[in-house]
């Protein structure tokens, strides 16, 4: 059994098939060294958020700690001020409150002078028709009056016609002629005198009609219409009062607002965490005073995470930005597809931008930047800092 194994392993066919075997992995190894360009000094890097303190005042005792992932946009209260000046929106709400008032007042002023204007429009109304009434009657009177001063008027022309004609038959004396004309005459002028009345009586009926009374040619409307003229110009008073209040109660309600919210902005500091982030790093420790301008918080975004390649500086022309590279992180057998974003030359001034990472830059190298989509899980801090293996498309 011994031989028999001896002389297998002694086979040239055996020998042959292992030296082929070990040519065939040394090529496979090799492979990708001939077909890609490789950058080993590669690592992962993000873009930090850094967030400042726009106020004086305390660090949140609940500030989240580094390393704590932002899965969802949330909003996070960061700083807390020690005291705020509230004498400001103290002052706007106290002019509001005296405006609310004022209005108010001419509010009520307004609705009492309109049920006044109410009870002196039916005032008016019922002396205008107990006006017209009177003027009717006196109107009907002043024609009767008329019509008897006429009977009589025309019965003494009678006696008058009758004396004449006897007194040039000597049958009555000149004296009962002269009384009886004079009689004739008075009559007449008095019947005269009725029948102006009587049209001074229609016409101020008739100007009673259209709401002119003529009574004593002193007053063309009645005492209530006087009052609802002056009740009106009071109104209308009322009225710019109000609108005017209505006016600075506008402009004051946008200064009350805007107070409140500088106040807002004042008493506390909420800043929105955006999803896809990592808390790295919290320069100021919690309950500590900081100042406007301090530094709270840096957040590494994932979401713009990439690759920090060095190649040599002889490729800078087979590095094309937009071009599909392959990116595996060290310890991890899986192949991510990356897409290159820049390529900077080896005397180029290094990006003034913060990034979690930053080594020391090799003067002899060229810096190529691989954008990498955002990762599955934010556990591993997005995995920055991280080693990576990149390979290049030769052709």
């Amino acid at each position: 059994m011994a031989s028999r194994l001896e002389t297998i392993i002694r086979s040239n066919r055996l020998r042959v098939a292992v030296a082929a075997t070990m040519a065939a992995l040394g090529l496979w190894a090799f492979a990708p060294y001939v077909t890609s360009e490789v950058g080993g000094e590669a690592h992962v890097n993000a873009p930090l958020i850094r967030m400042a303190s726009p106020i004086a005042g305390i660090v949140a005792t609940d500030l989240p700690p580094p390393g704590t992932a932002i899965a969802a946009t949330r909003t996070a209260r960061l700083v807390m001020a020690r005291t705020v000046d509230s004498g400001p929106l103290a002052a706007l709400k106290g002019q509001q409150a005296a405006l609310m008032s004022a209005r108010d007042l001419a509010r009520r002023q307004i609705a009492e002078l309109e049920s006044a204007g109410t009870r002196l429009a039916g005032r008016s109304a019922r002396f205008g028709k107990a006006a017209a009434a009177r003027l009717a009657a006196s109107t009907h009177a002043a024609r009767e009056a008329l019509a008897a001063c006429q009977a009589e008027a025309a019965e003494a022309v009678l006696q008058r016609d009758r004396i004449e004609a006897l007194a040039v038959q000597r049958f009555a004396t000149f004296t009962q002629r002269d009384r009886l004309r004079a009689v004739a005459a008075a009559s007449a002028r008095r019947c005269a005198a009725m029948a102006s009345e009587a049209d001074a009586l229609a016409i101020e009926t008739q100007a009673a009609g259209h709401g002119l009374y003529l009574a004593g040619a002193a007053m063309d409307a009645p005492y209530g219409d006087q009052q609802r003229d002056r009740l009106l110009l009071r109104r209308q008073e009322l009225e710019i009062v109000a609108a005017d209040a209505d006016a600075r109660l506008a402009q004051l309600a946008v200064q009350i607002a805007a107070e409140e919210a500088r106040l807002a902005r004042a008493s506390a500091f909420d800043a929105v965490l955006p999803a896809g982030t990592v808390i790295w790093s919290q320069p100021a420790p919690r309950g500590t005073t900081v100042a406007p301008g301090a530094s709270l918080i840096e957040l590494a975004d994932c979401r713009r995470r990439y690759v920090e390649v060095a190649l040599p500086e002889r490729r800078m022309e087979a590095v094309l930005p937009g071009s599909q590279v392959k990116v595996r992180l060290i310890g991890s057998d899986d192949w991510v597809a990356g897409r290159v974003a820049s390529a900077v030359g080896a005397a180029a001034r290094r990006d003034g931008a913060m990034v979690a990472a930053n080594p020391e830059k090799d003067a002899r190298a060229l810096t190529v930047l691989v954008a990498l989509p955002p990762p599955a899980s934010l556990d591993r801090r997005c995995d920055v800092g991280r080693l990576a293996e990149v390979r290049f498309p030769r052709w």
